[in-house]
């Protein structure tokens, strides 16, 4: 795994996708687990809306954000 924490479903990290709708605005997407941080990203790619920058977290930690294009810019936080 990609050094993530372990989640609230089990061993497996949980990851959240949030949808930055107009002003910035946070609107929460689906919870999900995965085995690390590349496959959060795809599935997370799975739930973007179209023209609709995104954010893909694990708790408190920022993988990175989606573009309005969907280019994925990884957190170098």
């Amino acid at each position: 795994m990609d050094g993530a924490q372990v989640g609230a479903f089990g061993a497996l990290p949980t990851y959240r996708i949030y949808h930055v709708g107009s002003g910035g605005r946070l609107r929460v997407g689906e919870t999900f687990v995965a085995e690390g941080d590349r496959e959060a990203v795809a599935r997370a790619r799975g739930q973007l809306v179209p023209g609709q920058p995104a954010e893909l977290w694990e708790w408190g930690r920022p993988i990175g954000r989606f573009t309005r294009d969907h280019e994925f810019i990884p957190d170098t936080r």
